[in-house]
């Protein structure tokens, strides 16, 4: 049976919540205190996009190792070594809103020295080899090279909407393919995740060299072809492209052990608005659970 499967980056949505809801300086809590604004927008979003995939199955993924212990801190010391620690409102809500996952019965997936997009890179890949329809639902445009033809991503962008993409849109939109997405981001590196890249590289450039030349591998076995100036940056930074390359990528061989029938989208009404009303949730929220 061919299964259509919702996978969410968790902190994606999370994050989005709580800066789209606190951007007024007032933070939604419960009378006892309790900031819970972060899990109010992700709850709504979560239900927004499953209202509009209808999954059989819907699974979360999470960041829950230190930067520090991650593998890829491991193979470049810098890597994401510019973050800063979240706001003091949002800090309590990173456990609480996996209770509300929890009432919903949704798996809550994070590894230790994984990242979030790794479990999206390994569930993903999973499903898709069993032959089911998986669609992930991010705000990173990092999860664009999971895309293939059994696998869609759609990208979060502000005030609810969101961009979608398959390998025709993908190739439409960006000029590049799925693999091609690594290798424009190894040349070009990621400023927010300190991913270094090649000096003197930017977007543009990143993405011409790449669909001149098909793959980084072919750039490089190319690179006397380029100007001068191009393959001295080139050549100087070989080492540190291709490090760039390996941190760009997702890994798609995770452990994760999860089970199919462990995520599948039905839940107890009861209990979830058990949880919502603990946590003073909006009639209007109430309503689409009952």
């Amino acid at each position: 049976m061919k299964n259509k499967i919702l996978l969410l980056d968790g902190m994606s949505f999370l994050f989005r919540a709580f800066y789209a809801s606190s951007w007024t300086g007032s933070i939604r809590q419960t009378k006892s205190g309790l900031y819970t604004n972060a899990v109010y927008g992700f709850t709504k979003m979560m239900l927004d996009y499953a209202d509009l995939i209808q999954p059989t199955h819907l699974i979360v993924a999470w960041d829950v190792a230190s930067r520090e212990s991650l593998l890829r801190s491991q193979w470049y010391d810098g890597y994401k070594s510019n973050r800063v620690e979240p706001p003091a409102e949002l800090i309590p809500q990173f456990s609480l809103v996996k209770e509300v996952t929890q009432a919903f019965s949704i798996p809550n997936v994070g590894l230790s020295g994984y990242e979030g997009d790794d479990i999206l890179g390994t569930l993903s890949k999973r499903f898709a080899e069993e032959g089911h329809e998986v669609i992930i639902c991010s705000g990173d445009y990092d999860s664009l090279q999971l895309v293939c033809d059994q696998v869609h991503v759609k990208i979060l962008k502000n005030g609810g909407k969101h961009e979608h993409y398959c390998p025709q849109s993908l190739l439409e939109q960006k000029g590049i393919t799925s693999a091609q997405v690594i290798d424009v981001k190894a040349l070009q590196g990621d400023t927010s995740d300190c991913i270094p890249g090649c000096p003197g590289i930017g977007e543009k450039t990143a993405v011409k060299l790449i669909t001149e030349h098909g793959t980084l591998d072919n750039l490089y076995a190319n690179v006397d072809s380029l100007t001068p100036k191009m393959r001295a940056k080139l050549t100087e930074n070989k080492e540190q492209v291709y490090l760039s390359q390996k941190l760009a990528t997702i890994l798609s061989d995770a452990p994760v052990e999860l089970m199919l029938e462990e995520a599948s989208w039905e839940y107890d009404p009861v209990l979830v608005l058990e949880k919502m009303n603990e946590l003073e949730f909006s009639k209007t929220m109430l309503a689409r659970i009952g």
